[in-house]
């Protein structure tokens, strides 16, 4: 199952909602879910309680949508209580970030491939190109009573602390999960890049 966490405040960015940022003609919330959609995998969006644009960017979209009240706390919060609703039968649990407006279906693949090749990890992790964490991340079952235990604004880096041992880490092939937007300046940043590479 695909976990895209959007019940954040966007308070970095604020009043903008950096979400609902425009790419290609769509929010940035619903290019990034159109793309995660191609994987072909169950998705859950965690979204911040109705009324919120968030909820109409999503539309007619094949996913489930919720609301947590643990979201309130932070990034932490929506994950614990994802992780706390799943359906028994989930046995991989993939994060992924929804101001990543650069990924794709193959971030997915790629995450997914490494975890039939290399199956006695729990965790599997992304290295960007400069060797820093990216994303996104899947999570073993195994590691699901873990989540109980976090809290505030820091996601699931509790988890992959004690999971260490068990992490294996790979490098990205590409670097769309490397590239957030935290200020005005990556969203600028992150359009020039994409002219750039619609020209080539």
């Amino acid at each position: 199952m695909i976990l895209i966490c959007a019940a954040g405040a966007s308070s970095r960015m604020a009043p903008i909602d950096k979400l609902m940022l425009p790419i290609d003609g769509k929010p940035l919330l619903r290019r990034l879910a159109q793309n995660v959609l191609q994987a072909k995998l169950p998705t859950i969006v965690a979204l911040p309680p109705r009324p919120h644009t968030r909820w109409q960017a999503l539309s007619g979209l094949q996913l489930s949508v919720t609301s947590y009240a643990d979201s309130l706390e932070g990034l932490s919060g929506t994950i614990r209580a994802t992780v706390a609703n799943l359906p028994k039968d989930i046995s991989h649990l993939c994060v992924v970030l929804a101001d990543l407006p650069g990924i794709r279906a193959e971030d997915i693949s790629n995450v997914f491939e490494e975890v039939v090749k290399h199956p006695n990890a729990l965790i599997w992790r992304p290295i960007g190109p400069e060797g820093q964490p990216a994303h996104p991340t899947v999570f073993h079952r195994h590691t699901f009573s873990a989540f109980a235990k976090i809290s505030g604004d820091a996601g699931a880096k509790d988890v992959i602390k004690k999971f260490r041992s068990h992490t294996f880490k790979f490098i990205n092939k590409t670097d769309s999960g490397s590239m957030d937007i935290d200020h005005p300046e990556d969203y600028q940043f992150f359009l020039k890049q994409s002219d750039a590479t619609d020209l080539k």
